[in-house]
């Protein structure tokens, strides 16, 4: 089947979230009325075109779990083509490990009675009529300090239905990030970027699989919980909205091949001394190397202290942009300087038609692949595009720069952070 969106005329998305709470042990949360107002906007631009405003339900802060699941019910029995359901807020552990979606008036003294457990969610979803059914969840496990592994071994369970495809923010046993004084959470204000900027060299339409692929590594490119994935209903086929980031006209640039390959005795010298690099990198900084990619590649990420210094003058999630030209374009002096005026004239282009050109820019992170064997080469491509790209273009003259490495792929990956 091929790639569409959502019928719009036959499709709902419906959108709850809690963000004050009665109980003291629940802390308030105020980025979740952003993520509610962020998160519809999206679904809902003409130019992305997933789900009409009428047909984009938001229901901020309900009073109880009764009134949740009656508006969740009534709209996942009207949906027939696509039905979206996101959810934000506190969840907790309840009886026979089950997983309890928090309310204005839920109390973690008091469950399972004043909180909305996931169950009742799928069985919602499950009676749905809609041929695609989609669970965006946005909760950390709270209101409780023993472990709570039992819960996270259950919830794939809790959760999964026939058809239906599940994102959460985060590992089960694992902290969603709600940062106070941010307008949304990670995981939300994450996919809130990636609709608005898209996925640069990427795909048309943005499906599941597609946001899933990107906000991992958005997300743990900066050392933040990993979402996850569960159901292989509609990932492939339905997307969330266009890519507006999408370039029909793109090229890359290939390198010349090298005349001669390197000998054994060097690759070996070489491949020990890149590993002995890890090890001294990986001593200094924040290493990612549990993050595995769609085709299994492990990366490793370094936290340069540019990053620190202007971490509180920068907005809190930065435009992406992927241009495809090879490191090896950029290391080969046959076609350095074409692949980094390339680079220069994509970010520029990319910039403007997002109408960013105007903004000042705090901080460049560059994402180069690279094999354990292969950092060295990759660290020189990246320092070469990070020292050009100021000397060339002037709106990149002030900013801060830092580099990562990640596991495979054939192009440079750009995350701009701009002043606040």
């Amino acid at each position: 089947m091929a790639v569409r969106l959502p019928d719009p005329r036959r499709s709902y998305a419906v959108l709850i979230g809690s963000g004050t709470y009665a109980s003291a042990r629940l802390p308030n949360l105020p980025a979740v009325a952003g993520n509610l107002t962020g998160l519809a906007r999206a679904l809902t631009d003409p130019a992305l075109g997933a789900f009409p405003r009428d047909r984009c339900i938001v229901v901020p802060d309900p009073a109880d779990s009764a009134a949740a699941c009656r508006t969740l019910r009534e709209y996942a029995a009207r949906a027939e083509d696509t039905l979206l359901v996101y959810w934000a807020g506190h969840a907790l552990p309840g009886p026979r490990d089950e997983l309890y979606l928090g309310v204005g008036g839920t109390d973690p003294a008091e469950l399972p009675a004043s909180a909305l457990a996931i169950g009742r969610v799928r069985e919602a979803m499950l009676g749905s009529p809609a041929a695609h059914r989609i669970l965006l969840l946005d909760s950390c496990i709270a209101g409780r300090a023993e472990p709570v592994g039992d819960v996270a071994a259950a919830l794939p369970g809790q959760l999964t239905t026939e058809g239906t495809d599940i994102l959460v923010s985060a590992p089960p046993d694992t902290p969603s990030l709600f940062p106070p004084d941010n307008a949304y959470t990670a995981f939300t204000g994450a996919l809130i970027g990636l609709m608005r900027n898209g996925v640069p060299d990427g795909p048309e339409f943005l499906t599941l699989a597609t946001i899933y692929s990107e906000l991992l590594y958005v997300l743990a490119s900066r050392c933040l919980p990993r979402p996850r994935q569960f159901g292989t209903g509609a990932a492939g086929q339905l997307a969330l909205g266009r890519n507006p980031a999408y370039d029909r006209g793109r090229q890359r640039v290939v390198p010349r091949p090298a005349r001669r390959p390197p000998s054994p005795r060097a690759a070996r010298w070489r491949t020990l001394l890149a590993a002995v690099a890890v090890v001294f990198a990986l001593g200094a900084c924040v290493s990612l190397a549990g993050v595995t990619g769609p085709a299994g590649s492990v990366r490793v990420s370094s936290i340069n202290p540019a990053f620190l210094e202007t971490a509180d003058q920068i907005s809190s999630f930065p435009a992406t942009f992927n241009v495809g030209v090879s490191p090896a374009a950029v290391l080969s002096p046959a076609t350095r300087s074409r692949a980094i005026s390339l680079i220069i004239s994509r970010l520029d282009r990319q910039l403007a038609a997002r109408h960013l050109g105007g903004r000042k820019i705090g901080l460049v992170q560059l994402l180069t692949p690279a094999t354990i064997s292969g950092i060295a080469p990759s660290e020189r491509a990246a320092r070469l595009v990070l020292d050009s790209v100021p000397q060339r273009d002037p709106i990149f003259a002030s900013a801060a720069s830092q580099s990562f490495w990640i596991g495979s792929g054939d192009y440079f990956i750009f995350h701009i952070y701009f002043s606040a």
